[in-house]
């Protein structure tokens, strides 16, 4: 995969979800013009700086770096979600 198709993924999770690059940089506890520079020089973070910003934008390093999901992961997010229907459901229950 392209460094900069990496920071594009990172840029189009950002934005969707409301999230700064001046967020990201403090969650990865480094300045902002690194981040920046990260960036704009199409440099791969640190392991552990890529599994931060994962984190914050709530998918895998997996998913940043392929574009993909991990298998079966839509079949348990949808799992989840019709889960959680049934409970509201029970909730309604006298």
């Amino acid at each position: 995969m392209k460094k900069e198709v990496y920071w594009d993924q990172v840029k189009r999770l950002a934005k969707k979800k409301g999230i700064t690059q001046v967020s990201l940089a403090k969650a990865c506890n480094v300045p902002i013009s690194t981040f920046k520079g990260w960036i704009n020089k199409n440099y791969f973070p640190t392991v552990i700086d890529g599994y931060i910003i994962a984190v914050e934008l709530g998918v895998t390093v997996e998913y940043l770096v392929t574009g993909k999901e991990r298998p079966g992961k839509r079949e348990i997010n949808n799992i989840r979600r019709m889960l959680q229907r049934v409970d509201k459901k029970l909730e309604d229950i006298p």
